[in-house]
């Protein structure tokens, strides 16, 4: 959400991110195309040719493969931080406000106690 922010991404936007299909009005073309190939990515779903064909409409393949390690990057980073739920720091938790609109998985059982 920090990063989203930082880019410019609305509360609307950042609301809608993980619907599927994303509503329509919200996301301009060259966003909807991100925003399907990041979801696609983090769902491990195949990348259709439909799909990449789509990011070449508004990107070059230098920007596609920004965008693809970006997206392999931040989905590494969530895995580890849901894997261990591990604690935002004041600064992010500031910056996130009170509520983030990505809802947060729930624990994993048998989570090991931080005294333990």
């Amino acid at each position: 959400m920090v990063a989203g922010r930082a880019t410019g991404l609305t509360e609307q936007k950042l609301a809608a991110i993980g619907l599927d299909p994303l509503p329509d009005g919200v996301y301009a073309a060259d966003e909807r195309a991100i925003v399907r190939y990041a979801q696609a990515s983090t769902r491990m779903e195949p990348i259709t040719d439909a799909l990449y064909a789509d990011l070449l409409e508004h990107f070059t393949e230098r920007q596609i493969i920004e965008i693809c390690f970006t997206v392999g990057m931040s989905n590494m980073i969530n895995r580890f931080h849901a894997t261990f739920h591990t604690d935002v720091d004041d600064d992010t938790a500031s910056a996130l406000g009170a509520v983030c609109p990505v809802r947060l998985p729930q624990p994993p059982a048998g989570r090991m106690d931080d005294n333990a």
